[in-house]
């Protein structure tokens, strides 16, 4: 879950030390106890700083007048934060919801050493000049020199596998990755995976299982969510009698779908099936002139698998390969080769003794590429035969060529020869 801007901005001026001075008990003041007050436009300075005195959260009994110099200063850094217009005795145009997202935040590094060292370097990285240890030190006076240095390899070791690009050598710490992006690796994992509501939850898993059967696992890595949550909501639909067991996994693992007896959309059984099927053929016909019937759909048993055959085709239709598109599938494209070179490899020094072995691995790569990969392997020699047969002309030594320069120039000189 990536950190929005404000709390991105607020990270990056706030300093780690707003954990234990007077910062972070002011928040809580603002997002706590000022409810009644939310529908105001302007909120004197002394009336904030009364309050504050004669609540329970001043269980120091700090003095009235050291609330006021303390408060006067808080309000002047959530003027820098953009949070509230500060006048000299009053504050107007408060951002009531965002204080309240950045007090939750930082209670959420409060209670984590990890989080704390992130939002250290997350506030010292700088147009990617390095950060040392001793500068981590000056904002965390509570890590020594070993601590820092292992929780900054353990952190690297998470966001390295993510695509970050980073050293930390001699104590230094050096981002060979722009600051932006950098920020982002070291600063994301401080947000929970997941500040969606309750509902949105509930959707969002109902639209996933509507499509296929899916495992709490499985459900909390697809959406970016909790465990914990995701078992809550699970609990809560079974109860609902909305969804039915659908198999049973590997290690004991359950796949639930929608209950399609009891239909979390609406729907009846067979108006669903009927729906599903009836595009699925339309679409079919308008995009290659092939005609289908209900009967070619009799082997699919769930209308789920009904569901996701016709949103890939509802994604199937567009028309125009804009730059954006083409820039994407490119390079997906390649890095889907490089992973199908790494997942094969030969074993041998001469041709007769060569064994080819194929990794596991390979069965979790993409479905529809490995549905590619497939219907490639049982073609490719009928298209090569296809176009030499009808390319008299043409040398069969340039046709292999061809296929690995441009596959759809193949494919083109197929239906033109036709």
């Amino acid at each position: 879950m990536a950190l929005n801007a404000t709390i991105l901005s607020a990270l990056r001026i706030l300093k780690p030390d707003s954990l234990k001075n007077m910062n972070l008990v002011f928040f809580e003041f603002l997002k706590y106890d000022n409810d009644d007050l939310r529908s105001e436009n302007i909120i004197l300075k002394k009336d904030l700083a009364q309050r504050f005195f004669d609540s329970k959260r001043n269980n120091k009994k700090i003095p009235i007048t050291k609330i006021k110099k303390e408060f006067d200063s808080f309000c002047t850094l959530l003027t820098k934060l953009n949070l509230i217009e500060d006048g000299d005795d009053f504050v107007e145009s408060i951002k009531w919801e965002k204080i309240s997202e950045i007090c939750s935040i930082l209670r959420k590094i409060e209670s984590s050493d990890e989080k704390k060292l992130r939002w250290a370097v997350l506030h010292l990285i700088s147009d990617n000049t390095p950060i040392t240890i001793d500068e981590i030190h000056s904002l965390l006076d509570d890590f020594d020199s070993n601590k820092i240095s292992r929780v900054v390899q353990k952190i690297l070791k998470i966001e390295s596998k993510s695509g970050l690009d980073a050293t930390f050598e001699d104590g230094e710490l050096k981002f060979n990755t722009d600051e932006n992006m950098a920020m982002h690796y070291f600063g994301d994992a401080i947000e929970e995976k997941s500040r969606r509501s309750p509902g949105e939850i509930e959707q969002e898993i109902l639209e996933l299982l509507d499509e296929g059967s899916y495992s709490n696992q499985e459900i909390s890595l697809i959406l970016e969510l909790d465990e914990a949550i995701v078992s809550r909501v699970m609990t809560k639909l079974r109860n609902q009698n909305k969804l039915v067991l659908s198999s049973f996994g590997d290690k004991g693992f359950r796949y639930y779908s929608t209950n399609c007896q009891n239909c979390p959309f609406g729907k009846t059984y067979s108006s669903c099936r009927k729906d599903a099927i009836s595009y699925i053929v339309n679409s079919f016909n308008e995009s290659y002139g092939i005609d289908l019937t209900s009967q070619d759909f009799e082997s699919i048993e769930s209308n789920q698998s009904l569901l996701a055959i016709k949103r890939i085709m509802k994604m199937s239709k567009k028309i125009t390969l804009t730059k954006l598109e083409s820039n994407m599938y490119e390079n997906f494209e390649e890095l889907l080769q490089r992973t199908v070179k790494g997942l094969i490899s030969t074993t041998g020094k001469s041709k007769k003794s060569k064994e080819m072995i194929v990794s596991p691995n390979i069965s979790k790569l993409p479905k529809m590429f490995q549905l590619g990969l497939k219907v490639g392997i049982d073609y490719e020699i009928q298209l090569i035969n296809e176009i030499i047969h009808k390319n008299s002309r043409l040398d069969p030594t340039s046709v292999f060529p061809l296929i690995l320069k441009d596959s759809n120039k193949l494919l083109k000189m197929i239906s033109d020869s036709k």
